[in-house]
């Protein structure tokens, strides 16, 4: 490998440096980009969670990605006696030509631009927020065989599941495999920022996507507390029997999902006074069933079939080579 991608920081991206840097991306390398892409920003432990299956080498080949320019990072501000933060992850300039070029699109086309302030930024909290509870259900499901978080979206590719003339934007999608087959939930993220009304426009917007949808989704709320979700429940008495039965409305407490977790009993039909369900109880869609094992948190494990090949830039090492990527 060439000492001036693997030693140092590379400067400016070029098409030179874009070809060799070609002949050493894995299909891994290429699924972070597209996933840094999609969820904006990740940290270390999240990172290896989806694509590694130890934190050393997670923590080489994202150094690696970082000194030839595919990824950024930055470590956001904490209190000193709380040591130093992990590190969270962003896509660089030669990572958006790779998702660009996955995606089969001129870099132009991409909508992407590098930003510098991700760590003062006035959405990161709600960004990181949302990511870890995505991730948090992903390692919830790794000991259950049976259940598994075949897709994720993030807010621009959920907002491309809406029917048109909808005008929402979840926070996040995801496909959720179950032993009742495959669950589509849409995520909204609730800091409390906005007032009832805000809610009720996006109830009544969830409503009237639900009679256009042609398949099942149930939209998870996650309210600060108790006091917000009695807001959200005026909200729904507001919108009253206009809302559809196609996607129906479960919102849980943020300290409910911190005692139980994303897979605990904790999601409540809004508008129902009945015990709050587990996620695998909620309604499947119509959609194709999807295999657990090929969920996210277990496509890259070093016991998954092909996971050499896929590795490697150039063909399939020996059985038991150092995974030195």
């Amino acid at each position: 490998m060439s000492s001036s991608i693997s030693s140092t920081r590379q400067g400016r991206v070029t098409a030179d440096r874009l070809t060799e840097l070609a002949n050493h991306l894995t299909d891994r390398d290429r699924e972070i980009a597209l996933a840094l892409y999609e969820h904006r920003i990740l940290t270390s432990s999240q990172l290896t969670l989806l694509f590694f299956s130890g934190r050393r080498r997670a923590m080489d080949r994202l150094l690696f990605l970082y000194r030839s320019r595919v990824l950024d990072r930055f470590y956001p501000p904490r209190p000193f006696a709380l040591g130093k933060p992990q590190a969270h992850w962003l896509l660089d300039e030669a990572g958006a030509h790779i998702v660009a070029a996955c995606l089969g699109l001129d870099r132009r086309q991409l909508g992407w631009r590098r930003r510098e302030n991700w760590g003062t930024h006035p959405q990161l909290a709600h960004q990181l927020e949302v990511n870890t509870f995505v991730t948090d259900l992903i390692a919830a499901t790794l000991p259950h065989p049976a259940l598994g978080v075949a897709e994720w979206w993030g807010s621009g590719s959920a907002k491309e599941q809406m029917p048109d003339g909808v005008a929402l934007v979840p926070d996040a999608g995801i496909l959720v495999s179950t032993p009742a087959g495959l669950l589509a939930c849409l995520l909204e993220w609730d800091r409390a920022t906005e007032p009832g009304s805000v809610q009720e426009h996006k109830l009544r917007m969830y409503s009237k996507a639900s009679g256009r949808s042609g398949w099942r989704s149930c939209v998870l709320f996650v309210v600060p507390g108790t006091r917000r979700a009695r807001t959200l429940e005026d909200a729904m008495s507001r919108v009253g029997s206009s809302y559809g039965e196609e996607w129906p409305v479960y919102v849980a407490t943020v300290p409910e999902l911190r005692e139980f977790g994303p897979l605990g009993p904790i999601w409540q039909p809004l508008g129902e006074h009945r015990m709050p369900l587990r996620l695998e109880a909620l309604p499947v869609s119509g959609f194709k069933p999807d295999n657990p094992a090929d969920a996210l948190g277990r496509r890259w494990r070093k016991d998954r079939p092909g996971f050499w090949h896929a590795l490697s830039p150039l063909g399939a090492p020996a059985p038991g080579e150092e995974d030195w990527r």
